[in-house]
């Protein structure tokens, strides 16, 4: 089974996944944007039972961009964590940059290219996504 580890850049956390990270898509909606001082970000929803976060809780940080929606944060170093939203309680969303090694993955398409930046132009393949794409 594969697992793969990561942590926040100051090493306050780390992190471990097991199993798959399945469908991974590049959001390029303006909050991941500025949430992670990116183009886009690369997001995954795992089960929180493959995820184990090692590090002390009271240095994480929730913001709640939206009713619901939350978004996690190292309160050290600012490395985001995860992403959750209340009405997938079994699920968070993590974003891929802060792992090391082989990530189990595999990238499916850019979501939210309606608001994406003017700079970053999108040279690959994938399929383009006007706003949120749910198979």
């Amino acid at each position: 089974m594969n697992r793969v580890s990561g942590g926040c850049l100051c090493g306050t956390f780390h992190y471990t996944v097991t199993g798959s990270f399945g469908d991974v898509r590049y959001c390029h909606c303006s909050q991941c944007r500025r949430g992670n001082g990116t183009a886009f970000s690369a997001n995954a929803r795992i089960s929180k039972s493959q995820w184990k976060l090692d590090g002390p809780r009271e240095s994480i940080t929730e913001f709640e961009h939206s009713p619901g929606v939350y978004r996690a944060f190292c309160k050290e170093c600012g490395s985001p964590l995860y992403a959750r939203l209340d009405r997938e309680p079994e699920s968070i969303r993590i974003r891929l940059g802060g792992f090391e090694g082989e990530v189990d993955a595999r990238i499916t398409g850019h979501v939210w290219v309606e608001s994406k930046s003017s700079w970053y132009q999108i040279k690959d393949e994938l399929p383009l996504y006007e706003g949120a794409f749910t198979p």
